[in-house]
């Protein structure tokens, strides 16, 4: 019947919409499916493959128990492989009768444009993020002399951040932001919009969102993947 991605940076309030949901369609518990990332895994990233997929699809076309409707939820969809997100694409363009589905992700970015256009985008309001000063003087200089750095300068840092992945993604997450809203000014302000579509730091944007991706949904090596993505740059 309908599709929905949830974008929530906090895994508790895409839950917590999920739950209202059910209860506003009268969805009981026993018509609810809920795919989740293994809570008892050591790993920081889990992959959702195309087996989990096929089972799921099967799953959809059953009779709701007791209720109206049927739910389908993924939890942290971000982990859904390119493979599992391609096989989704006919379901989520036309979900079974009385069949609701919802994608939870941190980030929309995570997920296939193609995923995308198949669903209503939900983008629950989150804290607004602000980086100090210094914190843009550093990651500007950084993008900066990106360019400049020899090979074994851009080795030396992709060792540095893979030590922890967590504060690496973070840093990563800061680049973004920061990329955006300057991309976002410099439209703003200039009269002719082509030159903004050409400006170099969209390229570099787009780096560094696909090496969030990769390190946030797979097991890639951190250090290969960083280390990729600054030679190139």
């Amino acid at each position: 019947m309908v599709s929905f991605i949830i974008v929530a940076k906090e895994k508790k309030k895409r839950e917590a919409y999920a739950k209202e949901h059910a209860k506003k369609h009268t969805i009981d518990i026993f018509d609810i499916t809920v795919i989740a990332k293994d809570p008892e895994s050591k790993t920081n990233t889990q992959s959702i493959g195309i087996e989990t997929v096929k089972l799921i699809q099967k799953k959809l076309y059953f009779k709701p128990i007791k209720s109206p409707y049927k739910l389908l939820i993924i939890e942290d969809a971000q982990l859904l492989t390119p493979e599992a997100q391609n096989a989704l694409l006919k379901v989520l363009e036309e979900p079974p009768a009385n069949t609701h589905i919802m994608l939870g992700t941190e980030s929309i970015e995570t997920l296939l444009p193609t995923i995308q256009s198949r669903c209503q985008i939900i983008i629950l309001e989150e804290e607004k993020k602000e980086l100090s000063e210094k914190m843009i003087e550093e990651l500007s200089t950084f993008i900066a002399t990106l360019p400049e750095l020899t090979i074994g300068e851009k080795l030396k840092h992709a060792e540095q951040l893979a030590k922890d992945k967590e504060k690496a993604l973070v840093w990563i997450e800061n680049i973004i932001f920061m990329l955006r809203g300057q991309l976002m000014q410099f439209y703003i302000q200039n009269e002719n919009p082509q030159s903004a579509i050409r400006n170099p730091h969209i390229n570099i944007l787009k780096s560094f969102q696909s090496l969030h991706t990769l390190l946030k949904t797979t097991n890639v090596n951190p250090r290969f993947a960083i280390e990729r993505t600054l030679l190139s740059l």
